[in-house]
């Protein structure tokens, strides 16, 4: 006993020591497998295309609010967990919500929401992005006029896994005073439609 204390370990604890470094260098491996092949993956998205396609999206929702005719139709463009909120208003959030709030909406003769955007970021898996840019949207104040709101405009998307695009967050908020609509969208790397 006190010799293999003095020599070093067993074979026995040896063999143990072998298996243990065997079993960290296998998950090492595996771990690196992973990554590499979600970089492979990542690498492989077109962010051009992907790009095109949320704009194209974009643009029929924009169509849709503008025909004003079917609320559920526009707020399919929505995440079923999505969101929406002006400056001054209350969160609306989740399918129904939307599409009663956007019925509400589109209700008035003078309902419009025109939007343009200034900067559009795909994540580097071409699943999330995110919109920037301004709307000039009319809605009503309290007393029932209609009232023109030039703000600036916020949109976060996510690719579903059924593949189409979908707002997850829809925000618009008053540019503070010094914000012209010019100086609004001069953001850099920017694409207009």
């Amino acid at each position: 006993m006190i010799r293999a204390a003095i020599v070093g370990p067993s074979k026995i604890a040896r063999a143990r020591l072998r298996g243990s470094f065997l079993v960290v260098v296998g998950c090492l491996v595996a771990c690196g497998t992973v990554a590499c092949s979600r970089n492979q993956q990542a690498s492989r998205v077109d962010l051009e295309a992907e790009k095109a396609a949320l704009l194209k999206r974009d643009n029929e929702w924009q169509v849709a609010v503008a025909e004003k005719k079917d609320a559920a139709k526009i707020a399919a463009f929505f995440t079923t967990d999505g969101i929406m909120f002006g400056s001054g208003e209350a969160t609306v959030a989740g399918r129904e919500a939307l599409t009663k709030s956007v019925a509400d909406l589109v209700a008035g003769p003078a309902f419009k929401d025109e939007w343009t955007w200034s900067r559009v970021e795909l994540s580097p898996d071409g699943h999330l992005a995110y919109l920037v840019g301004t709307t000039n949207i009319t809605t009503y104040d309290g007393s029932g006029h209609p009232v023109t709101n030039h703000a600036r405009l916020i949109n976060v998307w996510r690719k579903d896994p059924d593949g189409v695009w979908r707002c997850i967050v829809d925000a618009w908020v008053d540019p503070p005073a010094a914000d012209t609509p010019a100086s609004a969208n001069a953001a850099p790397g920017g694409a207009s439609r």
